[in-house]
């Protein structure tokens, strides 16, 4: 037995054993109830006819500039946070990413690339259990073939249906009240 070290059992270790697994529970809370107070899911901008091409059309950045201003529109709650797809060998599209600069640099903050496309679920878990996202506003841009199962992943039942492949201005704002999420499906005003 080394100094110093008590490897007794009994009431004073009982104890002790108590007050650390309530310390680890205190310590844990912040991560279990740190919830944004919405989410908001949105298709990246248009994309070329060349699907090998990873950038926006001039359309589509015509387009991210007109999310920027319906992002920071003045009844709506600031965007806290911004996430995109981080590109890879296999999906080296920036559209996402390019979809949200105009915003990022009207906020002056930055675009944040921790997944791929395919790994939506781990951002998801990321963004739940952030306590630096707790009640704030965190959009997404994301490939629009896994934005339902992005709802599903941040909480909503039932999934929502598949999004439309045409479809550049859906918006999916999920919001989080009692443990529970609640999907709002709307549409940005287009202006041209």
């Amino acid at each position: 037995m080394r100094p110093g070290v008590n490897i007794a059992s009994g009431p004073t270790s009982n104890t002790a054993m108590r007050r650390l697994a309530i310390l680890l529970f205190v310590l844990a809370l912040p991560s279990v109830f740190a919830v944004p107070a919405r989410v908001i899911l949105i298709r990246h901008a248009e994309k070329p006819a060349d699907h090998g091409d990873p950038h926006l059309t001039s359309e589509g950045r015509a387009h991210a500039v007109r999310w920027a201003s319906w992002l920071t529109r003045t009844n709506a709650p600031r965007p806290d946070a911004l996430f995109a797809p981080n590109p890879t060998s296999k999906h080296p599209s920036v559209r996402a990413t390019e979809t949200l600069e105009p915003v990022a640099k009207q906020l002056g903050i930055e675009v944040r690339m921790t997944e791929d496309s395919g790994t939506f679920e781990r951002l998801a878990k990321s963004v739940l259990a952030d306590p630096k996202l707790d009640g704030k506003t965190v959009v997404v841009c994301w490939v629009h073939q896994y934005l339902p199962q992005f709802a599903a992943a941040l909480g909503v039942t039932p999934e929502p249906v598949k999004w439309k492949d045409e479809d550049y201005d859906g918006v999916y704002e999920i919001t989080f009240s009692e443990g529970r999420a609640a999907l709002r499906k709307t549409s940005a005003p287009r202006s041209r």
